[in-house]
């Protein structure tokens, strides 16, 4: 066996070689990489991207209000089970900075987020939504004249549904006959159509992505043949879909989507709202436009 000039074989060198490889193979197996797994199993699943949706109730993660838990979808995205008190608990918990509890920064994709500091965690900027809006005039001697029109009011349930305080229809005439079924596509408006003897009631469904400005008026598009209901059966308040609308400050212009009305005021300046169908509105001066 040949030596080197210090008396140690080149085996040898081969051997301490191959020991230190094996302690640092062991260091990272132990050490290492299930810190990483660990980090990337709860960024991945609970975050799973500004644009993903980890707990697939249809709400991208950048708008739910309940973004790292699991459960059947209601409202706001979180379980069904959920009391108010329990969602105002997940807000704080996961819409704040950092998002799930993570420290640090976490880059997703091309966007990075940075983590709260030392001045502590920052509320994430939402658009409020709302159930079900109300329209209410007189329609019955304008049928061939449609008119401009102020929603009288947006609710956070639904309008004339006795649940959600001071949501209840103009004179509460017609509390208890909406129909009260939450929609997944499209958004409610209900319509009271001013009568003397008692209003009278219907309703409409509008497609996502339909917007009611602040500021001017635009139609609403309701397809009456197929979109319109009303319990009792009556006609008059289909006169009121066909009349232009605009919204009031106290909820800002509002964007139809998956079966909530959502607010773009000044406090929501600058955020977006992506249809699923990837289309995009920017909240901008109290209005929604699309970009």
């Amino acid at each position: 066996m040949r030596l080197n000039k210090k008396g140690v074989s080149p085996i040898g060198i081969l051997g301490q070689i191959i020991i230190v490889l094996a302690v640092i193979i062991i260091f990272l197996a132990v050490v290492i990489v299930p810190r990483l797994f660990q980090q990337s199993e709860i960024v991945g699943t609970q975050i799973g991207g500004i644009q993903g949706d980890a707990d697939k109730d249809s709400v991208r993660n950048f708008f739910d209000k309940c973004p790292c838990t699991f459960g059947d979808p209601i409202y706001d995205g979180c379980p069904a089970a959920f009391a108010e008190e329990q969602k105002q608990e997940d807000v704080k918990k996961y819409n704040s900075e950092p998002p799930c509890g993570i420290k640090g920064e976490v880059t997703v994709g091309t966007i990075t987020v940075e983590q709260a500091g030392e001045e502590g965690p920052q509320q994430a900027v939402q658009s409020k939504k709302y159930q079900s809006i109300e329209i209410f005039g007189d329609a019955v001697d304008e049928e061939d004249l449609p008119k401009d029109g102020t929603i009288r009011l947006a609710c956070t349930g639904f309008v004339g549904g006795e649940v959600v305080p001071d949501c209840h229809s103009e004179d509460d005439d017609c509390d208890g006959k909406f129909n009260l079924q939450p929609l997944k596509d499209g958004c409610w408006i209900m319509a009271s159509e001013d009568d003397n003897e008692g209003n009278d009631c219907g309703q409409a469904k509008v497609a996502d992505g339909r917007i009611i400005p602040l500021q001017g008026y635009l139609p609403l598009k309701v397809d009456l043949t197929n979109d319109y209901q009303s319990k009792p059966s009556e006609d008059d308040p289909k006169n009121l879909f066909q009349w232009a609308w605009k919204s009031r400050p106290e909820y800002g212009s509002l964007l139809c989507d998956q079966g909530f009305w959502h607010g773009c005021r000044e406090a929501q300046e600058g955020i977006n709202h992506i249809l699923r169908n990837n289309q995009i509105y920017k909240c901008l001066g109290g209005e929604w436009w699309k970009q």
